[in-house]
């Protein structure tokens, strides 16, 4: 059981991997990654949700 959380999980969208996702759904096909420009009264990214087709694979 340990096994499992020594590797990374990779998420793929769209078919592209990506790198900066803070949170993700595989059944409803979204994730969310933090805006590059704009920030929330804390001085924080705001996390934009992306659509789309979403996998998860251990890097």
């Amino acid at each position: 059981m340990e096994e499992i959380f020594e590797h990374n999980v990779g998420i793929l969208f769209n078919g592209k991997e990506r790198t900066n996702v803070e949170e993700y759904c595989i059944s409803e096909g979204w994730v969310k990654i933090p805006s590059p420009k704009a920030l929330d009264r804390r001085g924080q990214p705001l996390l934009v949700t992306l659509k789309g087709t979403v996998e998860a694979f251990y890097s």
